[in-house]
């Protein structure tokens, strides 16, 4: 068969086609991840141009097929191509050191990518393809505004997932263009990634007002106003934390369905919006409460800390998480300048460090592989859920000692009418963690143990007994 016999060559995009992201911004989120001081040079290596600044971050990060999101569409795109005779290419503006593990997979003949000095997208792409097999030569699938020049000198044009506005101007190029599916967000998937169900946990910052009984409307919109500060600012942590979490929650059993880790939100839209988010928690933390807005800094640092470092450290990482729950205590005081009694500081470091042990007891209990410490990212073994629990144990029953010690204060005295009527409480917070803490180690805990409790019944039937105990006793 000559040359001119030979079928054409069909050349897949990379970013946004092959794959449900984008190589340059997957790659940046595993420097974050592995090497934070490197992320800082990122400026650095930008001032050289983009096609450099992909060649640093390609050789900074590796990033294994197995992590990243195939489209289902394409690669059967491909496979069908390759069983009709045709070669396949892929043409990329991600550099090519990062492009080629891609190729090897799809089994690709070739691979035309950025390399370090070129940026091979648009116009660029379109003249590189069109050196290689003339114009007209070849097939292509792409999926952006961009990638028009290339269709224009394209035999044939294969769109992915592409907006309305795009599939008109398409259709003036080609008239013959065909359409495939990508992995496309919508609104709601962008929603789920800021996770509004967890802004349960900033209702701790009621906790301080609500202890105080006092009655003030106006102090209660002054929380409920950090309340929804905290939110925005805890759902930035989340996008955040979910961009270096990709590579382990893209194995993880569950957090693979994540919209990001799934690859059905674009990761530069989801960092425009935690950054938004993050901008209007702390203008709003900080119009309410200069006190209060710092303690949200001291917040937000430790996430860093905990996403950065401190989750794979033993032990520290609960402390971190028990912290994280207590802190927000200390936002709601501080929003309206109210002391922390020492005893509810007392009980909530201990009840907040069973139940961030509890969310790590979830976790070494999926675990399959005793000898594995690495999976979700974490320094334990399974082997080491015998100790957590009772750990956890421990801690639980060591809040209920300080509330038990707390009901003969003289604070509670003069606070109560019926003060005797307050123990019945500690049986209710007996049995509240210790069903916890054991349906946890069956493995009917979801990840998160405060999100598990609002769909429990149980857990709410104790909260309306635990709030009718209170107002009997007043």
């Amino acid at each position: 068969m000559t040359g001119k016999d030979l079928p054409t060559p069909l050349v897949v995009d990379v970013d946004g086609t092959l794959i449900g992201g984008n190589l340059l911004f997957e790659g940046i989120s595993r420097v974050l991840g592995s090497s934070p001081f490197k992320f800082l040079l990122l400026p650095f290596w930008l001032l050289a141009g983009r096609a450099s600044l992909k060649r640093q971050v390609a050789q900074a990060a590796s990033l294994p097929v197995s992590t990243l999101v195939l489209n289902s569409a394409v690669l059967k795109e491909i496979e069908l191509a390759k069983a009709g005779g045709q070669a396949v290419w892929l043409a990329s503006g991600a550099d090519e050191s990062a492009v080629r593990p891609l190729a090897e997979y799809v089994g690709a003949s070739g691979v035309l990518a950025s390399d370090g000095s070129v940026n091979l997208v648009g116009q660029a792409k379109a003249d590189r393809l069109t050196d290689r097999f003339g114009e007209g030569g070849f097939d292509y699938i792409g999926n952006e505004r961009r990638d028009l020049a290339v269709w224009r000198v394209s035999r044939r044009a294969v769109g992915v997932n592409l907006s309305t506005r795009l599939v008109r101007r398409l259709g003036a190029l080609a008239s013959d263009f065909r359409l495939l599916p990508g992995n496309d967000g919508r609104p709601i998937d962008y929603l789920r990634s800021l996770r509004p169900h967890q802004w349960i946990k900033n209702t701790l910052v009621f906790l301080p007002l609500a202890a105080s009984h006092s009655m003030e409307p106006e102090l209660y919109l002054v929380v409920a106003g950090m309340f929804v500060a905290l939110s925005a600012c805890t759902s930035a942590t989340y996008v955040f934390n979910d961009l270096i979490d990709l590579p382990h929650d893209r194995k993880h059993e569950t957090k693979r369905h994540r919209p990001m880790a799934a690859g059905i939100v674009s990761i530069q839209a989801m960092v425009g919006i935690g950054l938004a988010c993050l901008a209007a928690g702390l203008s709003i933390a900080f119009w309410l409460s200069t006190a209060a807005g710092v303690c949200v800094v001291v917040y937000l640092a430790a996430n860093v800390a905990y996403s950065l470092w401190l989750k794979r450290k033993t032990f520290l990482d609960v402390i971190t998480l028990s912290f994280l729950y207590a802190v927000r205590l200390l936002i709601g005081a501080m929003a309206i300048s109210l002391s922390v009694s020492s005893w509810l500081i007392g009980f909530s470091t201990f009840v907040f460090l069973s139940l961030a042990i509890v969310k790590r007891q979830v976790e070494l209990g999926s675990m399959s592989h005793p000898t594995d410490a690495s999976v979700g990212g974490r320094a334990y073994f399974a082997a080491d859920i015998g100790t957590i629990t009772a750990l956890g144990g421990a801690s639980a029953f060591a809040s209920v000692v300080v509330l038990t010690l707390y009901l003969q204060s003289p604070e509670v005295m003069a606070r109560y009418d019926r003060p005797d009527l307050l123990w019945l409480v500690c049986p209710l917070l007996i049995y509240w963690l210790g069903r916890l803490i054991l349906l946890a180690n069956r493995g009917a805990v979801d990840d998160d143990p405060v999100v598990f409790a609002l769909r429990d019944r149980a857990s709410w039937v104790v909260a309306v007994a635990f709030l009718a105990v209170v107002a009997a006793a007043l």
